[in-house]
């Protein structure tokens, strides 16, 4: 008798799991973050290297590692698609170091009376910081220049949302954290970078 509630019991879990999948929405597809369509900076440095200083904690608060494409991702994307070492063997290197890329969710006070169910509220709230470095080196690896670009995003998010909704608002502000950066190095590397761009 045990044996038959348990087939029973493992039968109706698996028809709620079915269920479960056929209502819920579909995982949406978003487009890659690319700056592909951007004319890159030819640099007369021998090689292009990334590095990352920021350590994500992988925890609450920060959430860039649950977010479909994190700040320092789209960065790593920027650098390949924007920077492109054209110099000889012995000219240097070109090197871009992420010094911050963190997301922090940070819980809103809501109305919790009963009039509170009758409203939409904003739940809670993203801050963002993007940080990035692009740095000139010699042959003998010792820095010669450098520039720093900084931005910075926060928005609120509603109750109720669904997942699809919730992961465009935060690909929203990782592409608009990345098209920050890039904005502020177009200026940035030709106005204090010029000695190296091969025009």
């Amino acid at each position: 008798m045990r044996a038959r509630h348990f087939r029973l019991a493992v039968a109706l879990a698996a028809a709620l799991a079915a269920t479960a999948c056929q209502n819920a929405p579909p995982m949406q597809k978003l487009p890659p973050i690319s700056f592909a369509d951007r004319q890159p900076f030819r640099l007369d440095v021998a090689e292009l290297e990334i590095l990352s200083d920021y350590q994500p904690p992988g925890r609450l608060p920060n959430i860039e590692h649950l977010m479909p494409v994190s700040p320092g991702a789209a960065i790593e994307r920027w650098a390949q698609d924007r920077l492109r070492p054209m110099g000889q063997r012995d000219s240097g290197s070109a090197r871009v170091v992420i010094r911050d890329a963190r997301v922090v969710e940070v819980p809103l006070k809501t109305d919790t009376s009963i009039s509170g169910a009758f409203k939409k509220e904003q739940e809670m709230r993203y801050d963002a910081t993007l940080q990035v470095a692009v740095e000139i080196l010699d042959a003998r690896h010792m820095t010669v220049a450098d520039v720093v670009a900084t931005a910075q995003r926060s928005r609120t998010v509603p109750e109720g949302l669904t997942v699809n909704e919730r992961e465009r608002i935060q690909y929203d502000i990782t592409d608009g954290l990345a098209r920050d950066i890039d904005r502020q190095m177009e200026q940035l590397i030709r106005n204090y970078l010029g000695r190296w761009l091969i025009r």
